[in-house]
């Protein structure tokens, strides 16, 4: 859906904010790092092989004395609530003995019927009580009792539930990687790290910046790496990386790898999920949801010395408040959407009241008012209030046919099999008093308080671009707004590693935006990369139509095509720039041939560094 749009001081996106509703509840759906992408990948492609499946399922939830007290650890789901997965990657080598530690901790909260999931990490230095042993960095609970201690810390720090976990290590994520035939990642900067210099040695790594395909150990170090930033930044690559695994995981349609997914699965992943069925209703949601209705909140603190030992300080206050944001995140509603025509939708209403012919009354009234192609389904298991169950592409259809239904209506997102080919299917419940609700006055969009974004107007990029387009051959756009104190620090030129006769050109430019934080501008001639699929808006101003990629309430990533190239803003790690700023940069990218600041404007030098360090 899209809009043109722009005003006085600068194109934005004027977008609500909301915060899901507390009254709705919820079932299954997931996400997380690399677990999930083990999983994802084997069983997307898996619905043919039911029976394979429970053989892996068994060999995945091993009857052991291990597995048993983990999950004695956890805390039985109540149907009809939101189910906590606790996801962890675990620091284990193939030389390495015992348990090992927790390199990676997330609590996913799934929550199906308010369409939305929610990523909560901690850092792995985060000093805390564990259970047994007092306090001491959280990810030596894995290391102390395996994934019992690590639960039981979780629930005891959180004060949540876990309902299930999922555990894998480090050879998993290398071979699903290696067997997907690789990630397109769009690095944000250089990671560099030979251990040359003094000092502790860290894991070597050695990466670029730029739209590339990273292999399972190059994908690896990526997720992992931490040596000269912060472990907020770090949880923000897995996410990130994630994403893009989840984004391409949805691109396979055939079986042909199916038996080597499942042994990668089989032999590298342990979880107390025991059901082919429950495993599948997971990550088939998993697949579905959008990154726009994924949260990703991150618990920071603060660093300090206990003991000799540098960890992470969290005060009581913000887990409470990180938890809060956690069980009910914040969404931006997004684009202005198209209004939805009744008669238009294909909408089946079934009897979930407990009462004989309130099928037929209901669908009359909703004939009625507009919805020309309802039917009458049949009576269904009687519900605790009105359902209704919409497809991928009917979420709008259905909010109207919600607001029909009355206050305590929930929205679930229904599977091919609820659905049978309709839109929207309406189960009425035993609150229906024998009419629908009026439909709600229309409401003017209020304008989004959007923060001042400083920009300078600059032709230093001018003579760079230029050098690029003579080597490249590429047509190029050259930004003439950055924002105030932007540093170019690394510009590179390169070929996509597509593995083609022909790799596609392309050339990065990294900004430092301040705080070790970095944005970037990518160009390229490669065909529908695969970073650009399920683009969350359109937006069309000045000529120019603009996709929009929101992570959650925060953009970040904005691309437009002109002939055969695209290019593309991606936000820093933690969103520093705003919608505004990153409009302004894109808005202000000019072929090379055009590249002059419009009348009045001041140009401000800024720094620019061809090779420049991105520690």
């Amino acid at each position: 859906m899209s809009e043109d749009r722009e005003s006085s001081d600068g194109l934005h996106r004027t977008a609500r904010y909301y915060r899901a509703p507390r009254r709705r509840r919820a079932w299954l759906s997931i996400l997380g790092w690399s677990v999930w992408g083990v999983i994802g990948v084997a069983f997307s492609l898996a619905f043919a092989s039911f029976l394979f499946l429970d053989e892996t399922l068994s060999q995945a939830s091993p009857d052991t004395e291990e597995n048993r007290r983990a999950i004695a650890a956890t805390r039985p789901a109540t149907p009809g609530e939101p189910v906590n997965v606790l996801l962890i990657g675990s620091d284990v080598r193939p030389d390495s003995t015992g348990n090992g530690l927790s390199d990676s901790l997330i609590l996913v909260r799934l929550d199906k019927k308010r369409g939305f999931v929610s990523m909560l990490s901690f850092p792995r230095d985060l000093y805390t009580d564990v259970p047994g042993y007092g306090f001491t960095k959280i990810n030596n609970a894995y290391g102390f009792g395996g994934a019992e201690k690590a639960i039981e810390t979780i629930q005891g720090l959180t004060g949540q539930d876990v309902n299930h976990y999922v555990n894998v290590d480090f050879d998993g994520f290398r071979n699903l990687v290696d067997a997907v035939d690789g990630v397109y990642i769009d690095v944000d900067r250089r990671y560099f790290n030979d251990n040359s210099g003094p000092g502790p040695s860290y894991e070597a790594i050695d990466l670029e910046p730029g739209y590339q395909r990273l292999r399972g150990e190059e994908a690896l170090d990526y997720v992992r790496y931490r040596h000269t930033d912060s472990d907020f930044a770090r949880a923000r690559r897995q996410q990130k990386f994630l994403a893009e695994l989840k984004r391409q995981t949805k691109q396979f349609g055939n079986l042909r790898k199916f038996r080597e997914f499942a042994g990668i699965f089989g032999e590298n992943v342990v979880t107390s999920v025991d059901s082919v069925r429950e495993m599948i209703s997971l990550i088939e949601l998993a697949l579905v949801t959008p990154d726009d209705r994924i949260a990703r909140i991150g618990i920071t603190g603060g660093v300090a010395d206990r003991n000799g030992l540098s960890v992470v300080l969290v005060s009581d206050a913000e887990i409470q408040s990180k938890v809060a944001d956690w069980l009910n995140p914040d969404f931006e509603e997004g684009d202005p959407e198209e209004p939805v025509t009744p008669a238009t939708v294909r909408l089946r209403v079934d009897n979930g009241s407990g009462r004989v012919l309130v099928s037929q009354q209901a669908t009359d009234q909703f004939v009625a008012a507009g919805f020309r192609q309802a039917v009458a389904g049949g009576t269904v298991a009687q519900v605790p209030a009105s359902t209704v169950l919409h497809s991928e592409d009917g979420r709008s259809a259905a909010k109207v046919v919600e607001q029909r239904m009355g206050e305590s209506a929930t929205l679930v997102l229904g599977t091919d099999d609820e659905l049978r080919g309709y839109d929207v299917v309406a189960v009425v419940g035993p609150e229906y008093a024998g009419s629908l609700q009026e439909p709600p006055p229309p409401q003017e969009r209020p304008e989004r308080a959007v923060p001042v974004s400083p920009m300078v107007d600059t032709e230093s990029l001018i003579p760079v671009f230029q050098r690029l387009r003579a080597a490249t051959k590429m047509n190029l756009m050259v930004p003439l707004k950055v924002p105030r104190g932007s540093r170019a620090r690394r510009v590179r030129a390169y070929r996509i590693n597509t593995g083609g006769d022909k790799e596609p050109n392309a050339i990065k430019l990294v900004f430092d935006a301040g705080g070790f934080t970095y944005f970037g501008i990518t160009q390229t001639e490669m065909k529908d990369p695969p970073i650009l699929d399920g683009r969350t808006g359109v937006v069309r101003t000045g000529g120019r139509e603009y996709w929009t990629y929101y992570d959650g309430r925060n953009l970040q990533r904005l691309a437009w095509r002109k002939g055969n190239m695209t290019y593309w803003i991606t936000n820093t790690l933690d969103y520093k720039l705003t919608d505004r700023q990153m409009y302004s940069v894109a808005k202000s990218a000019r072929p090379l041939n055009r590249a002059t600041l419009p009348k009045g404007a001041v140009p401000e030098g800024i720094e620019v560094e061809l090779e420049g360090s991105t520690p």
